[in-house]
């Protein structure tokens, strides 16, 4: 079973962090699902500032719980390390805001979605951390990989991406990436992006 992290705090007044950039490559009026909602903050802002419709899925249903209260239409106690689950709705946009990592086999979770539940030429917005960051290469060169509370090295982490085994993951999904961002010191000061960046933002478009 997927345990994900208890309620998040989520940061919008970072505006070099997923919290902040994510909501902006969103349009006004889209039907979206986020997967991993954990309390729903993402969902509720979208909800209220740009008029769109939000469902979510997380394995706590408390947490659920608090995102139905936060606004969201529909939301979905789904184990996602299972491949087994329906969902029969089909959506503007599905959201992977740092949830692919925890998973064993997020390629298939990822390829699964993008064919059931996005719409033709619908949006796949896929936050991943980058575990090539300088201070990371730095500590494997010396033979250190020690898990951490928080961050790229988290504990419950199961799967690691560079820049590239992301790009190659997603292309074999039937999204194309139209733009790609870079978090934390890549995006503020806008060099050396695979050194530098926490995570990157790939914004994707359904194929077909």
């Amino acid at each position: 079973m997927y345990n994900k992290d208890p309620a998040l705090k989520f940061n919008f007044a970072d505006h070099y962090s997923p919290h902040f950039i994510v909501p902006r490559l969103v349009g006004r009026n889209k039907v979206i699902l986020d997967v991993g909602c954990n309390q729903g903050y993402l969902g509720a802002y979208l909800i209220k500032n740009k008029n769109c419709i939000c469902d979510g899925i997380d394995i706590d249903k408390k947490l659920l719980a608090q995102a139905k209260k936060k606004g969201h239409r529909n939301t979905f106690k789904i184990d996602l390390y299972k491949t087994d689950f329906k969902i029969k709705e089909k959506y503007d946009i599905l959201m992977f805001i740092d949830i692919l990592e925890h998973l064993p086999n997020p390629y298939l979770i990822l390829k699964k979605m993008v064919r059931e539940n996005l719409k033709t030429k619908g949006k796949a917005i896929i936050c991943l951390p980058n575990i090539a960051r300088l201070e990371h290469r730095i500590n494997h060169l010396l033979g250190k990989f020690n898990y951490q509370k928080s961050g790229v090295m988290h504990q419950d982490h199961l799967r690691f991406f560079t820049r590239e085994s992301a790009l190659q993951m997603i292309k074999k999904t039937n999204l194309r990436i139209e733009r790609m961002l870079p978090t934390g010191l890549g995006a503020k000061t806008g060099i050396l992006p695979n050194l530098l960046s926490f995570q990157f933002i790939f914004v994707c478009k359904k194929e077909n």
